[in-house]
């Protein structure tokens, strides 16, 4: 093989050193190219207005052949002036030429596009291509984010429906519709009341048990309002502590305020709850009104004048015995003034004497189960205060009852009401929670909208790059092959190889 057809292969990586190392280069040329970078910014200020010239200089970082391309279309521009003798007037073609003349001295240009095509290879293209990737990472990253975003608004507002139907609400003005709840707390009671009627046997069964017991005799008292209730009813708690209904009552009012239910929503904007939902559960909250004066208002007085019969003969009342000393004449105020159950301590009571009778029904049905011989049990363990047994069964339908007068009297939707009832400040608490939940469906979409706008910025970006990932590529590759070409006619016109370039790319 002739030397001439022998290729020479240089690695990209090595591209500068290998020019320098063949002394094409010499090492101070970083410097001599300080002045051809000058000249090229002072030139490029003053160029006639050509397509191929606007292409040039679009997009790409100005090299020796670009500046040879420039000074042939400078050719044709510049043609009018050239003298007889070859040589142009134009100032422009004098300082292009000039720059190909300094960029030609030591073979500067040769170094300048060595370092350029290193630099496109190792750093800029892959750069770009990186942020291209990342990019579309981002994308994917948004796409995911808006869907969890849209999940979470939509469980949000799902969890809004959901504790305005446990509370029995719409939720479009929940203050009002709690206070509008209220009247239906008589009625509730009334039905626990009348419940407890039908448990009138198991309240006599453990009465007489714990009589026998104790060896007393069969009226020895136990769950005493429990009893009370069955007997008489829902009274009145100024009924119950001094033995005769009041001449008149006089109900402390409901105290909540419904105009503050906007202010209130937003004092909470910047408390973050989170995802807990109100706890309807069954432990009591017993709050402590005290002494307090509620004034003369009387905001449920339709709801309580159905309870009050006030169409009660002379002759009727003649019969009731007005206390003047201690209770004003039968007129039942503020604590005394609500029913038994409305009162949260004598609720409380009634709800203890519910518990205690479940917790003997079944140990006593526990203790008849584990019993190997009935028939041997004493009297006073397995008779009622009748003196007729009681059969396991039994046992179980009184448990039973009773059990239907405990889920009555402990269900949310009556707890709830009843804390109302009792604190215009709960009534806050619940609408402050409900209404979070709205609040964080509206920053879930408030997230999902900022996250859609970053990724169509991000979209953008990755538009504006991959055009010009192309076009960095295109000049990369011309740069090479104009390279390798310089290099080939210093050497007898060899085939020059760049290896590790954009081919690999």
């Amino acid at each position: 093989m002739q030397e001439q057809n022998i290729p020479i292969d240089i690695q990209t990586s090595k591209l500068l050193d290998w020019v320098i190392n063949r002394r094409h280069c010499t090492k101070t040329w970083p410097q001599q190219i300080t002045a051809v970078r000058s000249k090229i910014t002072s030139a490029i200020q003053d160029m006639p207005e050509h397509e191929g010239i606007t292409k040039l200089l679009t997009g790409t970082y100005i090299n020796y052949f670009h500046c040879l391309q420039i000074v042939e279309i400078l050719k044709e521009t510049e043609k009018d002036t050239k003298s007889m003798f070859g040589r142009y007037g134009s100032q422009r073609m004098k300082d292009w030429q000039e720059i190909v003349k300094l960029y030609e001295k030591d073979n500067v240009f040769l170094a300048e596009a060595s370092q350029m095509l290193m630099r496109n290879v190792a750093y800029e293209i892959p750069a770009i291509k990186k942020s291209i990737v990342k990019c579309e990472q981002v994308q994917h990253e948004c796409e995911k984010r808006e869907a969890d975003c849209t999940k979470n608004a939509q469980e949000f507002r799902d969890k809004y429906k959901s504790l305005c139907n446990q509370i029995g609400i719409t939720g479009d003005h929940i203050k009002k519709e709690l206070a509008d709840l209220i009247v239906c707390l008589p009625e509730m009671y009334k039905e626990v009341a009348t419940q407890a009627k039908k448990i009138k046997d198991a309240s006599g069964y453990y009465q007489s048990f714990v009589g026998k017991m104790l060896g007393k005799n069969a009226d020895f008292p136990c769950v005493p309002l429990l009893q009370y209730i069955i007997e008489h009813g829902n009274t009145t708690v100024y009924e119950w502590r001094y033995g005769e209904p009041p001449l008149r009552i006089e109900e402390p009012p409901l105290l909540i305020n419904i105009e503050s239910e906007d202010t209130t929503a937003e004092s909470n904007d910047g408390i973050d709850f989170g995802d807990a939902a109100i706890d309807f559960g069954t432990e009591d909250v017993e709050l402590e009104t005290g002494d307090i004066d509620w004034g003369q208002i009387d905001m449920l007085n339709d709801a309580h004048e159905a309870m009050v019969d006030f169409s009660a003969t002379e002759d009727a009342l003649a019969g009731i015995v007005i206390q003047e000393t201690g209770v004003e004449g039968g007129v039942a105020k503020e604590n005394e003034a609500l029913s038994l159950l409305d009162y949260h301590k004598t609720r409380n009571m009634f709800i203890d004497d519910i518990a205690e009778l479940v917790a003997f029904l079944r140990q006593r049905l526990a203790e008849i189960k584990v019993t190997s011989n009935q028939s041997q049990m004493s009297f006073s363990l397995s008779q009622s205060h009748s003196g007729a047994e009681v059969s396991c069964q039994q046992i179980e339908e009184m448990l039973s009852l009773v059990l239907l007068v405990n889920d009555a009297i402990n269900r949310p939707k009556l707890k709830n009401l009843a804390l109302i009832r009792e604190s215009p400040g709960y009534v806050d608490r619940i609408a402050s929670s409900v209404q979070q939940q709205l609040k964080l469906a509206d920053k879930m979409e408030s997230n999902k909208k900022a996250v859609a706008e970053k990724r169509a910025a991000t979209a953008a970006e990755q538009a504006r790059l991959q055009p010009l990932l192309k076009k960095l590529i295109e000049r990369t590759r011309e740069l090479q092959g104009d390279i390798a070409k310089a290099i080939s006619k210093k050497y007898n016109n060899r085939p020059v190889h760049i290896t590790g370039g954009v081919t690999t790319i």
